[in-house]
C-alpha cells in the first residue's frame, strides 16, 4: 500500500491549482456542478507535505469550516484549517450523510475526539460521514 486518496471538496480550498499537484481519480457533482468532490490520489511519500499544503489553504470566506480527507484501508487524516487527526481506519463502516460510527473503531476515544472538534466548528452532523463507503475496499 503505497499510496493514499484525498477526498477535496472544490470550495473548501483556495487554491484549487493544488488539486492538479496530484493525479485526479475520480470527480464528483453535486448542485449543477457548483459542488465538486475530486479524489486525489498521494504517495505515501509525499502524505505529510500534502496534510500541510491542504492546511494552509483551507477557505474558511464562506463562515464554514470545512475538512480534507485523506486515507487508505488503514489510516485516515482528517485535516482541519486548524487541527489534523491522524486515526486508524479499522473498525469504520462509514455510510453517506450519517455521522460516522464509531462503535467498533480501533481508535473509538480518538475518533469521538475529532467528532466533538468537528461539531465545535459548526461541520453538520449530515456531512461527519468523512469517508467513503468503499474506503476499506479500494485499491491503493
Amino acid at each position: 500500500m503505497n499510496n493514499y486518496q484525498a477526498e477535496i471538496v472544490n470550495l473548501s480550498i483556495i487554491n484549487k491549482k493544488i488539486i492538479n499537484t496530484y493525479e485526479q481519480i475520480e470527480c464528483k457533482k453535486r448542485f449543477g456542478g457548483l459542488i465538486k468532490i475530486i479524489t486525489v490520489c498521494i504517495p505515501r511519500s509525499a502524505v505529510d507535505n500534502a496534510i500541510a499544503l491542504f492546511q494552509k489553504n483551507m477557505n474558511h470566506s464562506f463562515g464554514k469550516e470545512w475538512y480534507i480527507t485523506i486515507h487508505n484501508s488503514e489510516e485516515v487524516i482528517v485535516v482541519f484549517r486548524q487541527k489534523v487527526f491522524r486515526l486508524s481506519g479499522k473498525g469504520i463502516t462509514p455510510v453517506y450523510q450519517k455521522m460516522i460510527d464509531t462503535t467498533f473503531a480501533e481508535d473509538k476515544e480518538k475518533w469521538n475526539e475529532m467528532l466533538m472538534y468537528a461539531k465545535s466548528i459548526g461541520v453538520p452532523e449530515e456531512q461527519c460521514d468523512f469517508l467513503p463507503e468503499d474506503f476499506a475496499t479500494r485499491n491503493y
